[in-house]
């Protein structure tokens, strides 16, 4: 098919080409693909650079084709499709870096183990270290009596260990919606048992300092 030079290609442009199987269209989205995430590395610096970097976008890249080609239909127009498949594609590389994180981590604790309490950088004030160990030998009880064992076991590795929800979903046989919906349903109920007892969440991250979520 005859397409227009690819700077002026519309999203029209892009889904007719691709529907079409176009070795046109398809050899310049990979080349687009590749050459924001080598951008992306750059951009973000620091472990991202230097965690063979190359290899990493070379698989992204591929995942992200693949993406693309499975989701064509689910394209919304609502940006520029380059902006679109971008996204996909930084999701792709971000699952890669998680992936190999994980295959990099010391495996002397299990998946199903509750972590000890998330103590600060740094000694915390005595009554702060006080609360902090009340508060999350709660949390660890909650865990145990509030929760499915299903809930149980995708919170405390995805949540508490980094499992990537991928691989997580491939070892349960189950989709990643169904991992994510176990962890959002995990969430509420603890949420919900602290309320009971007293405690906001907004009290409870107080205690362990911005960025803790039980």
């Amino acid at each position: 098919m005859t397409l227009p030079p690819e700077s002026e290609w519309s999203n029209l442009d892009w889904l007719t080409a691709l529907r079409a199987d176009d070795d046109q269209a398809w050899a310049a989205i990979r080349e687009r693909v590749h050459r924001s995430l080598r951008a992306y590395l750059r951009g973000r610096g620091g472990a991202l650079a230097d965690a063979d970097g190359e290899a990493l976008a070379e698989d992204a890249v591929q995942d992200t084709l693949l993406a693309v080609r499975a989701k064509l239909d689910t394209f919304r127009n609502d940006s520029r499709f380059t902006t679109w498949v971008h996204r996909i594609a930084v999701n792709a590389l971000l699952g890669q870096l998680r992936q190999r994180r994980w295959n990099l981590r010391s495996p002397e604790t299990a998946d199903d183990a509750v972590l000890d309490w998330p103590s600060e950088e740094g000694a915390p004030a005595p009554e702060r270290a006080v609360l902090q160990r009340e508060l999350w030998t709660l949390v660890r009880q909650l865990i145990e009596v509030e929760l499915t064992p299903h809930q149980r076991t995708i919170l405390l590795a995805h949540v508490f260990h980094q499992k990537p929800l991928d691989l997580l979903a491939a070892e349960l046989g189950t989709s990643r919606d169904a991992v994510y919906k176990a962890i959002h349903d995990a969430r509420r109920k603890l949420r919900a048992a602290l309320l009971a007892r007293g405690i906001t969440l907004v009290e409870a991250l107080g205690v362990f300092g911005k960025g803790t979520r039980p």
